[in-house]
C-alpha cells in the first residue's frame, strides 16, 4: 500500500492583483482622450502641424488670461513644451494639460471640428445640420401661410422657424437680436 502526503497550506492568500490603471482617477481617462485627440489633429493637419497647433493653443491660452505653462517665448520652445505635455504622462503634465483643456477644445473645434467631434470634445449639431433645420422650418412656415392654415398652426411654424434661425447665433449675440426684434414690433413683444 502506498501512502500519500497532503500538505495543508495555511499561509495567507497573496495580495489582490491590481491593474495599473485601477488607481488612476477618472480625470486621466479624459486627459488620455485629449491626448489622443491632439495626436489625431496633428496627423490631420498638413505642413508644420506641431508649430501650428502649439501656436494656436498658446494664443487661445493667453487670450483667456492664462499664464505660465512655459508657452511664451520662441515658437520652437512653445512647440516643445506643449507636446511634452501631450506625450508625457505624469502628475505634473496631467495638471498642466488639465489647465489647457478648455483652450485646446476651443481651438480644435474651430480648426478641425471633425477631429473634435470624433473624440467627443464637441457635441451638438454641425453648422450644416443647423442650416438644414432652418431651411426645413422656414419652408414649413411658408407652406402653412400659402395653404391658409389656421393662425395657431401658422404661429407654431413661424415660432419654430425663428428658433431654428436663432440657433445660428452664439448665446451672447441673442440679446441684441431679440432687442432689435422687440423694437421692430412695438407693443407685440
Amino acid at each position: 500500500m502506498q501512502s500519500r502526503i497532503f500538505n495543508h497550506d495555511s499561509s495567507p492568500a497573496p495580495g489582490l492583483v491590481i491593474s495599473k490603471y485601477q488607481g488612476l482617477p477618472r480625470k486621466s481617462c479624459e486627459l488620455s482622450n485629449i491626448r489622443e485627440a491632439v495626436k489625431a489633429w496633428n496627423r490631420a493637419t498638413p505642413g508644420d502641424a506641431q508649430n501650428y497647433i502649439s501656436q494656436l493653443v498658446a494664443k487661445e491660452w493667453f487670450s483667456r488670461g492664462g499664464r505660465g505653462l512655459l508657452l511664451a517665448g520662441s515658437v520652437h520652445g512653445t512647440k516643445v513644451n506643449f507636446f511634452r505635455m501631450i506625450n508625457n504622462i505624469g502628475p505634473k503634465y496631467d495638471k498642466y494639460l488639465e489647465m489647457l483643456t478648455p483652450a485646446i477644445v476651443a481651438v480644435m473645434a474651430r480648426d478641425n471640428e471633425a477631429v473634435a467631434r470624433e473624440f467627443g470634445l464637441v457635441t451638438g449639431k454641425t453648422n450644416e445640420e443647423l442650416i438644414a433645420d432652418a431651411i426645413k422650418e422656414c419652408a414649413e412656415a411658408q407652406q402653412a401661410k400659402l395653404l391658409g392654415q389656421p393662425i395657431q398652426r401658422l404661429e407654431k411654424e413661424v415660432r419654430e422657424a425663428a428658433e431654428a434661425l436663432l440657433r445660428f447665433l452664439p448665446t451672447d449675440s441673442l440679446g441684441p437680436v431679440l432687442a432689435s426684434l422687440a423694437a421692430m414690433a412695438p407693443g407685440v413683444m
